[in-house]
């Protein structure tokens, strides 16, 4: 069987190609090429199958993206445990989020966010709405409370995985926050704060948003009825 990537010509053996295997060929294209690079022939190409056999798996692209999806929020997931404080658990969910989207950039900047109903996702729900009910909300206002959060992390992650792709694929776009004003006078305090805004660091701002809303969180969740 040929090793996909490995440069054989040799098919791979009827019944061999699957869906896992399609799923991670098409992380690794996504890795390494960036979102313009997936497509069925090339899939087709790096599994030294034919367009046609991966189409027998998924039936277009966005089917593909979906599977992607959902092998995201498992890689997000791996190895996580609920911890003592449900506060840590959140943020600890977040930062996998983060890191899976720095790790593949452009298959986060596709498919974070987007819903799968794969079981992957529902574990992420799951363990989002347990730290939320450890924390003291109910029923709807814990459903609130989660998609709030979710699409916090999630976009956070998302939108810097867009500007990782960005800067690696050649997009021309500029994302240091520079500013050389004609009278710099007139702005003191971006002026004043010139050299820190050059010199942000994406990660530290996430973790700085995070510790800003869970300090939310927990004024909160302080001010809950308990059982």
């Amino acid at each position: 069987m040929a090793v996909a990537g490995g440069g054989s010509t040799k098919r791979l053996q009827r019944g061999t190609l699957s869906q896992g295997l399609i799923v991670a060929t098409a992380l690794r294209i996504l890795d390494e090429d960036g979102p313009d690079a997936l497509t069925f022939q090339r899939l087709g190409k790096e599994l030294s199958s034919s367009a046609t056999a991966v189409y027998r798996h998924f039936a277009s692209r966005d089917h593909i993206m979906v599977a992607v999806a959902e092998e995201i929020d498992r890689l997000c997931l791996e190895g996580y445990e609920p911890h003592e404080s449900w506060t840590e658990s959140l943020r600890d969910l977040a930062i996998r989020a983060w890191n899976t989207a720095m790790e593949h950039p452009a298959a986060a900047a596709l498919c974070m966010g987007r819903v799968t109903r794969g079981l992957h996702e529902l574990r992420a729900v799951d363990a989002v709405l347990e730290a939320f009910h450890r924390g003291g909300w109910r029923g709807r206002a814990a459903v609130l409370h989660y998609q709030a959060f979710s699409n916090f992390a999630l976009a956070m992650a998302s939108n810097n995985a867009w500007r990782l792709v960005n800067q690696r694929f050649g997009a021309e776009v500029n994302w240091v926050q520079e500013y050389q004003p004609t009278d710099p006078a007139t702005y003191p305090y971006a002026e004043a704060a010139k050299e820190h805004l050059r010199s942000l660091d994406m990660t530290d701002v996430f973790h700085r948003q995070m510790d800003i809303l869970l300090t939310a969180l927990q004024a909160e969740a302080a001010t809950l009825p308990r059982d």
